[in-house]
């Protein structure tokens, strides 16, 4: 005897629910064990430890979040200036966007993903750093000396660091704090959030006038003009305010390293190897750090300023191998400037071309 099945318009309401929630579950189901699947497969070293994960979750959530204030705010602002109360209501009541736009993938982009990621390991070693400042607790830390240097270029830089700074606070210290990004970046967000507001407002037959107020809102969030200036873009700038040459390098590194600064300690190795931040970044998260060393020896970087930033990587973080480290200093010191340079003349090639030959290597 066959069973016919259930005519949905011949069920009641909460059968009807039902079988959306047994076609919904089936479906997260599917993801869970695509998920689970993937990440049984990962490699041992690729995997992110749950401390990190949860940094990053907070990061993510800190992103929309602010994202999600600054877009629907003004987007409630506008339809309530046109007389829209109800649509106003409706999108001020709407829930958080965060889970919507993670199951929608925003956070699988690769260049959006790896910046957050990047700033979270970062953030997480550099509070790791032990205090290495000369005579520390009697002076001003590196960045505000530099805020009263005489040359003013140099001074306006640092203060634009201690500001971003101060606006992007610490993930590790649960400092509540905004996530400034590039605008390219910072668009694929608010976008992404303006749509999943859109979804959960309801705005029914009035859709074309939310759209037109989230837009408005976005392309506002996004407006050159308002966009803060990033720590990392911050520091870049300081760094070539004061454009380190030669024998200047290694106290600066030294000196960024012992005052936690590792940003301003990324930024100088970028500006005086020519290198991309994001480049010099990798190199500095790299638990092995084998890449990092080579690019300081590249700077001509002496035995004792590789072992000083090499201890101090190694304290902040116990997966770097510190033996390791004081077993290959030789090594390292081996390299010469004029060999480490060749060596690393393929990162300095443009950053997609230098990403289509790794993945190239990786596929042979």
């Amino acid at each position: 005897m066959s069973i016919d099945p259930i005519d949905p318009r011949e069920a009641s309401a909460a059968a009807v629910q039902l079988l959306d929630h047994v076609a919904a579950a089936e479906r997260a189901g599917h993801r869970r064990l695509r998920a689970a699947a993937e990440h049984f497969h990962l490699p041992e070293d690729a995997r992110i430890d749950d401390r990190t994960a949860a940094r990053l979750d907070a990061v993510m959530r800190l992103t929309v979040d602010g994202i999600d204030h600054m877009v629907r705010d003004d987007a409630v602002r506008l339809l309530t200036v046109r007389g829209q109360t109800a649509l106003a209501q409706g999108l001020r009541a709407a829930g958080s966007p965060f889970d919507r736009v993670v199951r929608a993938g925003l956070f699988r982009d690769p260049v959006l993903f790896g910046e957050l990621f990047a700033r979270v390991r970062l953030d997480a070693i550099a509070h790791g750093l032990p205090v290495m400042i000369d005579g520390a607790g009697e002076g001003p830390t590196m960045v505000a000396r530099l805020a009263q240097s005489g040359d003013r270029l140099v001074a306006a830089a640092a203060v634009a660091v201690l500001a971003a700074q101060s606006r992007r606070g610490s993930v590790v210290e649960g400092i509540p704090a905004t996530v400034e990004l590039a605008r390219p970046l910072l668009a694929r967000l608010a976008w992404w959030v303006a749509a999943a507001l859109r979804d959960m407002a309801g705005a029914g037959a009035d859709i074309a006038l939310l759209d037109a107020a989230l837009a408005e809102s976005v392309r506002r969030a996004i407006d050159p003009q308002s966009e803060l200036v990033p720590l990392e873009v911050a520091a870049m700038r300081l760094a070539q305010a004061i454009e380190p040459q030669g024998d200047e390098v290694a106290p600066l590194l030294a000196e960024a390293i012992g005052d936690g600064r590792l940003v301003l300690f990324t930024a100088l190795v970028a500006r005086a190897s020519g290198l991309g931040f994001e480049r010099v970044r990798d190199l500095v998260i790299d638990p092995d750090g084998a890449r990092l060393w080579v690019v300081l020896r590249a700077l001509a970087v002496d035995r004792a300023t590789i072992a000083r930033i090499g201890f101090a990587l190694a304290e902040s973080e116990p997966a770097r191998d510190i033996e390791g480290f004081a077993d290959r200093i030789d090594i390292i010191m081996d390299v010469t400037p004029e060999a480490a340079r060749i060596a690393l003349a393929p990162m300095a090639l443009d950053a997609e071309y230098h990403a289509a030959m790794l993945a190239l290597g990786a596929g042979a």
